[in-house]
């Protein structure tokens, strides 16, 4: 049986203490989204802004040829997050994530990287949870048993 071979790459940034001028700036923070997507090869398709009424906190979402990113910022606390996705071949999520750091002007970040779709070997597959349940269920079994087989009159 042969594997799928997919190549999905999922970058995860939190970007704390960002300049408050900028943060604040839906727009301009639109823009350099839309930047960042063409010119790391992302293609983006649409780009849309969510804010609810009378809440500082807004989001963007950029719909993108095979991937998308996602950028949730919170400007009363100084801090944004962003998801970026893409399996597109020649993609770079990873400078996605850069840029939009160098931009928001984050004082400190954290970075987590996620090879996507690392179907590794057959036995990889199988969920290995259900053994610890069986066990954990006959075990509980085991213990209905003896106080069955203690409680029981000698006389039987």
């Amino acid at each position: 049986m042969t594997t799928k071979k997919f190549t999905g790459k999922l970058i995860a940034i939190d970007m704390y203490n960002c300049s408050d001028k900028i943060i604040k700036d839906e727009a301009a923070a639109k823009e350099q989204l839309q930047q960042a997507c063409n010119s790391f090869g992302l293609q983006p398709c649409d780009i849309i802004t969510r804010k609810e009424d009378e809440q500082s906190e807004y989001s963007l979402f950029a719909i993108c040829k095979q991937g998308h990113v996602t950028l949730h910022i919170y400007p009363n606390m100084g801090f944004a997050t962003a998801d970026v996705f893409s399996c597109m071949e020649g993609a770079e999520p990873e400078n996605v994530a850069k840029f939009l750091r160098t931009y928001f002007d984050a004082d400190k970040s954290k970075i987590t990287l996620l090879d996507r779709g690392d179907f590794g070997t057959l036995s990889d597959m199988k969920p290995h949870r259900r053994s610890k349940v069986k066990f954990i269920r006959r075990t509980q079994n085991l213990g209905g048993k003896l106080k069955k087989i203690m409680m029981r009159p000698r006389s039987l």
